[in-house]
């Protein structure tokens, strides 16, 4: 991804430490990044899918619940879908997954060429998520600075696919997949460091989410290989670290 002063350095900090500056870009995930804007970030809004898929207040009411260190859910893809969507807001990531190839195909030219995407290709809360080669490959050629969310277990092969087709990002990760939803917090913190350390030596650069609620926790996820970070369930958990996190 080009680090030129253009829209893509909104959102940018320098971190000063041991005589060495840090440029790193902290995200608002989903579905924070929907609802709020803090300065020095960049949200991500969505996940949007091609069909309004409805019930974000009744799933969130029924499945999110705290555990320890962190929130498990099974919200889902809840959204207004792809075509309530202005994309006017040119700061922002918008965040889309297709449910199946004709979701995915329908997408590609309905989404303005110069939006900030990211491909969500997995979701523990939803059965099932693919997306060829040949419409991967028309998504990087179409929008060269794409991000991909990935799982954190994501094969090394599916990275080294990703790279070769044009992905110079990654985000990791989505949830921790369980029978009662996906957990998010400490646990996926856990699983998440010895797979970014592995991923960031196979793509350009790696934003790290999960279980981030204070500068220590970037400084871990940066040790591990990460140029960026988002922050969700801090906003929920601990949101009176966030202006302290953002000062860092």
């Amino acid at each position: 991804m080009g680090m030129g002063r253009s829209w893509w350095y909104c959102g940018y900090s320098n971190i000063f430490e041991d005589d060495r500056i840090y440029n790193r870009m902290i995200y608002i995930s989903p579905p924070f990044g929907n609802y709020i804007s803090l300065q020095g970030t960049t949200r991500i809004r969505g996940t949007f899918t091609y069909y309004r898929r409805p019930g974000l207040v009744y799933h969130t009411l029924r499945s999110l619940r705290p555990i320890r260190g962190g929130w498990r859910n099974q919200i889902g893809f809840r959204n207004k879908g792809i075509h309530a969507v202005d994309f006017t807001e040119l700061t922002d990531v918008y965040s889309i997954c297709g449910l199946n190839e004709y979701e995915w195909n329908a997408m590609l030219f309905h989404i303005p060429k110069h939006t900030k995407l990211e491909l969500n290709l997995s979701c523990p809360n939803v059965p099932t998520i693919s997306i060829s080669d040949d419409a991967m490959q028309a998504y990087c050629n179409r929008f060269p600075d794409l991000i991909a969310k990935v799982r954190y277990d994501i094969p090394n092969t599916e990275i080294d696919k990703l790279v070769d087709m044009g992905v110079k990002t990654i985000h990791c990760s989505n949830t921790i997949p369980t029978p009662k939803g996906g957990i998010s917090g400490r646990q996926l913190k856990e699983v998440n460091l010895p797979n970014i350390e592995r991923i960031s030596k196979r793509v350009k650069r790696v934003i790290a989410g999960g279980g981030i609620y204070t500068f220590t926790d970037m400084k871990d996820y940066e040790q591990a290989g990460a140029k960026d970070f988002s922050i969700s369930t801090i906003l929920i958990s601990k949101p009176w670290n966030v202006s302290g996190l953002l000062r860092t």
